[in-house]
């Protein structure tokens, strides 16, 4: 984990008028400086007006109980103010951006959008590259992805748990997710050593497209309830990106105990229609798991929620495979 710097500004020469004033005068001059993919950003004081793009920034928000001047989450894949199921409670107020940078490949933030916000903090999840959005620093500090890989959601709570200077919630939230995913293990001690794996398949273009990175959010998720990305998969030389994507004919290529999957663009039934997919060990065990986009993006980009909403989604192939 990258290290999170936080200092206090010494003004020489201030002179207070009373210990209230002294305490507003610290308060005001905190800076806190996060480093991150595109380098390092300080932040000045205590940011109140904050943009979060991506989803996990949002979720990471709320257990704050830190309300988003604006956001952008689902996309259109989302409800009618473009949120993922476990989202429902954010407030009516905070204004929901336009999404084309979700649901469009190499689309950018809407930028003016954002700065007619007047944010003091911008924070930047699911990013494959930080370079096109390096801008967005010239409307507010913006943080970005800790590494070129997705976000733990550990980073995230500790991150703004410092830039809020609430580390003791920051702790206390992060004791009580790591606490629901002992509950997993204590509850199915089976899924130890088993394998698990987050794929989908495009009816469209007639390719599977499994996330293979032991670093992913899958994997990460998978991991704190004792499951790992199988070794073969993970090492393969035709992973690209951290995935593997491959034709019908090598379905049997998923040998995980647990698959999790989604039809994109189809149904179960165009799953089962595959040769050999019937023969999978997770079929035959009891780990395939044919899910839709929110619970798929809620293992691929974890929050605290996401989490507890997409391990809930599968607890039938939990009971199977761990019990």
């Amino acid at each position: 984990m990258k290290r999170i710097v936080v200092a206090a500004l010494v003004v020489a020469g201030l002179v207070a008028c009373s210990s209230e004033g002294e305490e507003e005068a610290s308060a005001d001059t905190r800076t806190v400086t996060i480093e991150h993919v595109a380098g390092s950003t300080t932040i000045e004081g205590t940011p109140e007006r904050i943009v979060a793009l991506g989803q996990q920034w949002v979720d990471a928000l709320a257990e704050f109980d830190v309300t988003p001047v604006g956001y952008i989450a689902a996309g259109a894949q989302g409800d009618d103010r473009k949120l993922f199921p476990w989202q429902s409670g954010l407030a009516e107020d905070s204004q929901m951006l336009d999404s084309t940078s979700v649901d469009s490949m190499n689309a950018t933030p809407p930028v003016e959008e954002i700065a007619a916000l007047n944010p003091d903090l911008i924070l930047v999840s699911g990013v494959a590259s930080a370079d096109p959005l390096k801008g967005l620093n010239d409307i507010a500090p913006t943080v970005f992805p800790e590494a070129a890989t997705v976000d733990s959601w550990q980073w995230q709570i500790e991150t703004l748990g410092n830039i809020l200077d609430r580390q003791d919630d920051a702790a206390a939230i992060i004791a009580e997710g790591e606490a629901f995913t002992d509950g997993i293990v204590a509850e199915y001690p089976g899924l130890d050593g088993k394998t698990a794996v987050l794929a989908q398949y495009i009816v469209a273009t007639q390719q599977a497209v499994a996330v293979v990175n032991p670093d992913d959010g899958a994997a990460q998720v998978f991991g704190s309830i004792g499951m790992s990305v199988p070794a073969d998969l993970a090492a393969s030389p035709d992973v690209m990106g951290g995935r593997i994507t491959f034709s019908p004919e090598r379905i049997s290529d998923l040998t995980a105990d647990l698959v999790v999957m989604l039809p994109n663009g189809g149904t179960a039934a165009d799953l089962e229609a595959l040769p050999g997919f019937n023969s999978l060990p997770a079929v035959a065990g009891g780990g395939l798991a044919v899910q839709d986009y929110a619970t798929v993006v809620g293992f691929n980009l974890p929050s605290k929620a996401s989490i507890e909403y997409s391990l809930d989604r599968i607890r039938p192939q939990l009971e199977a495979l761990g019990s």
